[in-house]
């Protein structure tokens, strides 16, 4: 099956966010560097999506969400929250690795799955 890659409103508000704070605590350089290296990755997905663990809160979720690790060099900092519904993956989130434990209301439910409680 092909899968296309659809990034969330949210997720793309996490890029640009972290690609700023690049810019800012290490250089621009670095900071675009970064977001080539994420864009990669998360189009990497597209590949064997189900291949993927589930993420440590899906059973929180009213759907499944899986992980992705992200990040430059040999230890991920980040990781793309995604689900997939049909043959589309949405990227929920793109978050630090070291971050809470993601509720549903912390994400907006991508189309055609149920609403966050």
């Amino acid at each position: 099956m092909t899968f296309r890659l659809t990034i969330l409103p949210q997720a793309k508000e996490d890029l640009r966010r972290n690609a700023a704070w690049w810019a800012e605590n290490h250089s621009v350089e670095q900071a675009a560097r970064w977001l080539d290296a994420i864009q990669s990755q998360l189009e990497s997905i597209m590949n064997s999506p189900e291949s993927y663990s589930l993420s440590a809160e899906n059973d929180e979720f009213p759907y499944e969400i899986r992980d992705k690790l992200l990040g430059l060099g040999t230890r991920p900092s980040h990781r793309a929250v995604f689900t997939i519904k049909d043959d589309t993956i949405f990227v929920l989130t793109v978050q630090r690795s070291a971050q809470d434990v993601l509720r549903p209301s912390d994400v907006e439910s991508p189309p055609g799955r149920k609403p966050n409680n």
